[in-house]
């Protein structure tokens, strides 16, 4: 059995979307992030999960750092997977502070079969069609991620950016 995966970075040409705040209720962000995750891109408990959540609360400033997955599926053959860290400090007496949030967003696209056809299968499949569509995932994946990001910067009522739609470059 032979397998050809092909990565797409969402994002390119950075690898990462990063987001800087300092003010009023920075560990919000988390609450935020736990809360909407699911219903912004679409995805049941199994297609998210905060794995790591670690807090310092020996001293002031209280430190926090968290980890989220998200992996979202597109095709049978492309899977969307959004990487995201948020790391910051928070004052007891005031709950003032400052976090670093960023996002890292791929789209993984699998095949699988007999090696003496995969290959000429997924070229003459690709060519005609899965290109065009991969391109169009890329552009979502892009999208979600950016859109995502203006989630957060509303909720500090920061400037949102402008998104383009899917499809915007691609017809």
């Amino acid at each position: 059995m032979a397998k050809i995966v092909i990565r797409d970075d969402c994002l390119v040409p950075d690898r990462y979307i990063r987001l800087k705040y300092s003010g009023p209720d920075p560990w919000g962000v988390a609450e935020k992030i736990t809360g909407s995750i699911r219903g912004f891109f679409h995805v049941s408990a199994s297609g998210t999960n905060n794995y790591r959540l670690n807090w310092d609360i020996s001293g002031d400033p209280i430190t926090f750092y968290s980890r989220w997955w998200v992996r979202k599926n597109f095709s049978r053959f492309s899977t969307m997977r959004i990487q995201m860290k948020l790391q910051g400090k928070k004052y007891a007496k005031d709950n003032t502070g400052e976090f670093s949030f960023s996002m890292h967003a791929r789209v993984i696209t699998t095949f699988s079969g007999w090696s003496a056809i995969l290959k000429p299968f997924v070229a003459l499949y690709s060519y005609l069609f899965y290109n065009r569509a991969r391109r169009t995932y890329v552009e979502m994946c892009r999208n979600y991620v950016l859109n995502f990001r203006n989630e957060i910067k509303k909720h500090f009522n920061l400037e949102a950016t402008e998104v383009p739609t899917a499809r915007a470059s691609y017809g």
